[in-house]
């Protein structure tokens, strides 16, 4: 079992036929998987999760949209990490995680 950390950016738009509601939603269905969520601040995920960094990451972030969105995931643990979609400063973000991948 892995315990992530996921925090986001979704601009408030529609995009694709989707709302941002529609890509919040998203967010927090692709992460759960009835392990454990903690969801109560609005775009800080603490997530409990039997798959690996890259795959849990790919799988949070299917219905965000790359040019409009973001998204940060993090195993304390082994500090592994992934990053998607609209990073204005992606330099400083690999200056904190330099061997984050980019999905």
């Amino acid at each position: 079992m892995f315990t992530y950390c996921v925090t986001f950016r979704i601009k408030n738009a529609t995009i694709g036929g989707k709302t941002y509601q529609n890509r919040y939603d998203s967010i927090i269905e692709n992460a759960y998987e009835g392990e454990g969520l903690w969801d109560e601040p609005t775009s800080f995920l603490l997530i409990a999760s039997d798959l690996h960094t890259n795959e849990f990451a790919k799988n949070v972030v299917k219905g965000l949209s790359r040019q409009h969105d973001m998204a940060f995931i993090f195993d304390p643990q082994d500090k592994s990490a992934c990053y998607f979609g609209d990073i204005e400063d992606e330099d400083i973000l690999l200056s904190f995680f330099p061997k984050a991948t980019k999905i």
